[in-house]
C-alpha cells in the first residue's frame, strides 16, 4: 500500500481485512450447509430404503430439497439417497392431485398435467359432459388406455384415477365402482 495515500491505505487495509473475515465465515457456513444437507439426505435415503416412507413421500422430500436452490444438491441426492434425482423429478410431476391420493383431470389431458405413470395400477372413472360417470376401468398403462378409449369412440370430458396396491386390489375396487355407478358405456355392471 506504499503508493496509496495514507488515509485511504489505512481504510483499505481495514476493509480488506473485514472482507477476508467475512469470506472465512462464509466458507465455514458453506461447509456447515453441505454437512447439514448430507445429514438430511442420509436420513431420507435410510427412511426410504427401510420402507418407512413411500415413493410419494420421497418425491415430496425431493421437492423440499429442490426448493433450497443450493448448488450440488442434485449430485449429493444421487450419491447419498441412491435414487435418481432426474427420474424422481419426472415421477414428482405426476404426483396425485385429487382427493385421497387420486388423480383428477380433463380430457384431452394437457401436456405435463399430473396423471398416473406407466406401471402404476389404477382404477379410473370417466365422466361425460354432465359429470355423469360413464365408464369405469382399470389399467397400469393409464395414458395409453385414455388414448385407446378416445379412438374407440368413448366420449368423456373428465376423469379420476385411484391408485391401487396391485392388480387384484384394482379388480376389487373396479368391481365395487361398477356396481355403485352402473356406467352406461361399460358392457357389464361388475366382474
Amino acid at each position: 500500500m506504499e503508493r496509496i495515500p495514507e488515509p485511504l491505505a489505512g481504510s483499505l487495509a481495514s476493509t480488506l481485512q473485514h472482507i477476508r473475515l467475512i469470506q472465512e465465515k462464509e466458507a465455514r457456513l458453506a461447509t456447515a450447509r453441505r454437512e447439514a444437507l448430507a445429514q438430511v439426505l442420509h436420513r431420507i435415503g435410510t427412511e426410504y430404503r427401510t420402507g418407512s416412507i413411500t415413493q410419494h413421500q420421497l418425491c415430496m422430500a425431493l421437492l423440499e430439497i429442490r426448493s433450497l436452490e443450493m448448488s450440488g444438491r442434485m449430485t449429493a441426492w444421487d450419491e447419498i439417497v441412491g435414487v435418481s434425482w432426474k427420474r424422481l423429478s419426472q415421477i414428482a410431476k405426476h404426483l396425485p392431485n385429487g382427493p385421497e391420493g387420486s388423480w383428477i383431470g380433463e380430457h384431452p389431458i394437457p401436456d405435463g398435467a399430473p396423471r398416473p405413470i406407466y406401471g402404476v395400477p389404477v382404477v379410473y372413472v370417466l365422466f361425460d359432459a354432465t359429470n355423469e360417470p360413464c365408464y369405469v376401468g382399470s389399467t397400469d398403462k393409464f395414458s395409453a388406455r385414455m388414448t385407446a378409449h378416445h379412438k374407440n369412440g368413448k366420449r368423456f370430458v373428465r376423469w379420476q384415477a385411484h391408485p391401487c396396491d396391485d392388480r387384484e386390489h384394482a379388480y376389487r375396487l373396479e368391481d365395487r365402482l361398477l356396481r355403485r355407478h352402473k356406467p352406461y358405456l361399460n358392457q357389464k355392471a361388475s366382474r
